[in-house]
């Protein structure tokens, strides 16, 4: 799934060498999957890290200490499981999860991702800033920092799985 999502959208912009690592992260606090007849269709997952850069704007925007943040990262949705709420799900299971350990629930996505931007801004998240990262190839990437809504969703549906 993580290789035709790369291949067709792009993300994640910088392709990993192996994807299953970057999926299931060491630093990971969880992780949630959406399956259709038996197939792997979402993914998403908390984390406590991102840029110390996202991390800052976030921290400054919510006036809350780095250590009370939580990082909703590599929201994934099968192109043929798209407009099904799932990416909308999979976005509230995370921020449950974060919200239910006293974390405030952020997020950063590449500027041109306009179906994902749409989605955040849409479950109420706001954005409230832009990084650029730069890669030692000299390339970059723009990314926007969102920080979540205040009351985030509390329960994901019994089709994902932590």
């Amino acid at each position: 799934m993580a290789t035709i999502i790369h291949d067709l959208d792009g993300y994640p912009t910088r392709r990993a060498l192996d994807l299953r690592e970057f999926l299931a992260s060491p630093d990971a606090i969880g992780a949630w999957v959406a399956e259709r007849d038996g197939q792997v269709v979402g993914h998403v997952a908390l984390h406590r890290h991102s840029t110390p850069e996202v991390l800052a704007i976030a921290s400054q925007a919510l006036i809350r200490p780095v250590d009370q943040l939580g990082v909703v990262a590599r929201l994934l949705v099968s192109p043929e499981a798209r407009r099904e709420k799932i990416g909308r799900t999979l976005l509230n299971a995370a921020s449950g999860q974060a919200t239910s350990r006293g974390l405030w629930p952020i997020l950063d996505v590449v500027t041109t991702f306009e179906a994902a931007v749409n989605l955040y801004e849409s479950c109420g998240w706001v954005r409230v800033g832009q990084v650029t990262f730069r890669f030692h190839d000299g390339g970059s990437v723009e990314e926007f920092v969102y920080v979540g809504p205040q009351e985030a969703p509390s329960r994901s549906p019994s089709a994902f799985h932590e």
